[in-house]
């Protein structure tokens, strides 16, 4: 009689590839879940970033401006875009919010575009919480410009009326509206009202779920 081979290898059984396929198709559903997760999470890195930058450069405009910030009277909204005019002095006053816009932010010297990660350019609005009916008396929360009910699409989405062709006389909500309240600070994710004429926070919707929120 033959002598059994004992190195004779068996093929996979069945129940064994079932398995394999379950465990690669569970890692696969594990990523395919992930992957939008991560990416929001990652624009969201990006915007924070671009909040750092305003705050940054407002602090470069101060230095280079006695220590002041763009007046409020000057503007309260400027729209999005990501050119600016080939002498940027004359894009705006220097003490307007729409010269910061184009002078700090997409600086001809720089070249570089200030738009929100899915590519649509960041548009500013500032308002004040100096008043003592712009802000809670007991919480001291800034009731101006914070946009507390507004939802990421909200803030993303808007209508522009901009017949003129005027980017500095726009009116409505272009999208993408970063908030800037000035006399406040940030106390976690909202502003709250800050004594001191150059106090400023910024303040940004995330994709994923609560506010950026930085000061000056």
């Amino acid at each position: 009689m033959f002598k059994q081979n004992k190195n004779f290898k068996h093929g996979f059984t069945i129940i064994e590839v079932v398995l394999v396929l379950a465990v690669a198709a569970m890692i696969f559903l594990m990523v395919f879940i992930a992957l939008p997760a991560m990416q929001i999470m990652q624009r969201d890195t990006a915007r924070a970033n671009d909040v750092n930058r305003i705050t940054t450069q407002l602090n470069s405009y101060q230095s280079n401006n006695n220590q002041k910030i763009p007046s409020l009277d000057k503007d309260a909204y400027v729209s999005g875009h990501t050119d600016v005019d080939n002498d940027v002095f004359k894009a705006a006053e220097r003490t307007s919010w729409a010269y910061f816009y184009d002078a700090y932010l997409i600086g001809t010297d720089t070249k570089q575009k200030f738009s929100d990660p899915d590519g649509q350019p960041y548009s500013l609005e500032i308002s004040s919480c100096k008043a003592a009916d712009s802000y809670d008396p007991e919480s001291k929360e800034c009731k101006n410009g914070q946009r507390t009910h507004y939802t990421f699409t909200q803030q993303s989405e808007g209508t522009e009326d901009n017949t003129s062709n005027d980017r500095y006389a726009s009116k409505g909500n272009a999208g993408h509206t970063v908030s800037i309240v000035v006399n406040s600070s940030c106390d976690g994710e909202t502003a709250v009202h800050s004594t001191g004429g150059n106090k400023v926070s910024v303040l940004y919707k995330r994709e994923g779920g609560g506010v950026i929120c930085r000061s000056i």
